[in-house]
């Protein structure tokens, strides 16, 4: 008994020591909740990698183009688009993730990559609220960073270099914020390597800091004798950087690699309907703007300045029919989350200020208002387990049944598969997908000669749905079933044997 009663005693002491240590240093408890993250969010992505929830947009062509790469196949070539990668985005941050890729070569790289740099970003954040508004309230915006939805979308939906720039931009503030300009030009500028689109907030962040600069020192804008001092400076330096830059990406360089000598994307914003496309889809954009500022408690529209560096990526996301845009679960809001916070950080502490009180005083107020809303709405709305109506994935026999069906196919051969089996088969030059477009089916979509063609009936991408009957009549003329099990079709051109039957069983079963 007294041996029980010690242990008791001996835990509850070094209980009291590491509570003690973490109220000292606030940064560990961030700390730990980022190593939460990061091994939550890893292991999910993963796991949904491994369950075929993974997909050639936006997977499968970045772990072929690098592939393509590191085997001399051109630079960063995907045979999806038939040309470089760089001919749809520019984003040279992939030649840094290159030497990473080549040390293991798998999905699982970029996914783990992706979710330790998200967590990452709690720690700026806690910086920035620290130093505004107290060590306690920067735990706590760490804590509101980690679980927000918006996030959550980000980082679940494959593998962008564009998520990347959440951290990187945030860090950037943090260092323009203590004057560490050299630093925060680095940062901005292997920002920008993510996507071509970065540049336009990177120079609205210049604009954000010139205007800073005339409100910390001059109270009103006073140009005379500005020009010669290093906070306005390195501002305009970095606006006309992040000009240069989005110039040379969108009217250079892209169209250099683009087969159509332009960029791709000019078609998602006709410069005579953008302001009706505003007013189009009203409902799913109300909803959007909501699941961003809502998990803030709208905080973040107490400092417009701050939001206004985003307002680049608010007009891309508004102003288009392009309605996925405006879809919490995808990437398109990876460049509005730094500010939505740092915004709510700035706003909470004028509201302080604003009644006189100091931050003590309203720091339990603060954590009344903000801390339910995020709750309740990171377990309704995150595109991820933590909400109540996601579910874990559950890897099933019919996964092994699609693994065994794809070590099938030579590493040299030619396979053309669908949108939600191409990450896995990616990693070859002659790798090609098929969309769920209306009215094509997959002879039509891509006229091409594949020595595999891999089907899963039981997938809503699944292409042989969409087949007229004289093309499924040129598929059962020109090849054959080499294996199949559970709704899987591996088609082998010219094959006439038997269908080789997967069960499920084990990889070594199905090649005999």
């Amino acid at each position: 008994m007294r041996d029980r009663e010690n242990l008791l005693q001996a835990i509850s002491s070094n209980i009291a020591t590491l509570l003690q240590k973490l109220k000292q240093r606030p940064v560990f408890i961030v700390v730990i909740l980022m190593t939460i993250y990061a091994t939550y969010f890893s292991y999910y992505t993963i796991l949904k990698h491994y369950t075929f929830h993974s997909f050639a947009y936006d997977l499968g062509i970045f772990m072929q183009s690098m592939w393509t790469t590191l085997h001399g196949h051109g630079m960063l070539y995907t045979s999806v688009s038939q040309s470089s990668n760089l001919s749809w985005h520019f984003m040279p941050m992939l030649f840094l993730i290159l030497p990473l890729y080549a040390a293991s070569p798998e999905a699982e790289t970029l996914l783990v990559l992706q979710s330790v740099l998200l967590a990452l970003g709690a720690l700026p954040i806690y910086w920035i609220a620290r130093d505004e508004l107290g060590a306690k309230i920067g735990v706590a915006f760490a804590g509101l960073y980690l679980l927000y939805p918006a996030l959550h979308g980000v980082n679940t939906f494959d593998f962008h270099p564009v998520a990347l720039t959440i951290p990187i931009l945030l860090f950037c503030f943090y260092m323009f914020n203590k004057k560490r300009y050299k630093w925060g030009i680095a940062l901005a500028v292997l920002a920008m390597m993510c996507k071509e689109n970065v540049p336009l907030v990177i120079t609205f962040m210049g604009f954000y800091w010139l205007w800073r600069e005339r409100e910390r020192e001059t109270g009103r804008f006073e140009w005379r004798g500005l020009p010669k001092r290093r906070e306005v400076i390195y501002p305009l330096c970095l606006s006309l950087l992040g000009v240069v830059w989005f110039v040379l990406a969108i009217n250079v360089i892209i169209p250099h690699f683009s087969l159509t000598g332009q960029y791709p994307y000019f078609h998602r914003y006709g410069y005579e309907h953008a302001l009706g496309n505003l007013f189009t889809n009203t409902n799913i954009k109300l909803q959007y703007l909501f699941y961003l500022f809502g998990p803030l408690a709208f905080t973040s529209l107490l400092n417009p300045p701050t939001l206004l560096v985003g307002l680049p990526v608010f007009a891309q996301n508004l102003l288009t029919p392009h309605i996925d845009q405006c879809n919490i679960a995808f990437h398109y809001s990876a460049l509005l989350i730094p500010w939505m916070f740092i915004a709510s950080i700035y706003g909470i502490k004028w509201l302080s200020t604003l009644h006189g009180k100091s931050v003590e005083a309203i720091r339990t107020k603060f954590l009344c208002i903000l801390l339910p809303p995020a709750l309740v709405m990171a377990l309704l709305i995150s595109p991820s387990p933590i909400a109540l109506n996601q579910t874990m994935p559950q890897l099933t026999a019919h996964d092994t049944i699609l693994e065994q069906a794809i070590s099938l196919i030579p590493e040299e051969a030619s396979v053309y598969t669908q949108n939600d089996r191409f990450p896995h088969v990616s990693e070859r030059i002659h790798a090609y997908v098929h969309l769920p477009r209306a009215g094509l089916n997959f002879f039509e979509f891509y006229n091409g000669n594949y020595d595999y063609i891999l089907a899963d009936s039981t997938s809503e991408q699944c292409f042989l749905d969409w087949g007229t009957k004289e093309s499924l009549e040129r598929l059962e003329r020109e090849y054959g079933i080499y294996a199949e099990g559970d709704g899987v079709y591996l088609y082998k051109r010219g094959y006439e044997g038997e269908p080789l039957m997967l069960t499920g069983a084990n990889k070594d079963d199905a090649a005999q």
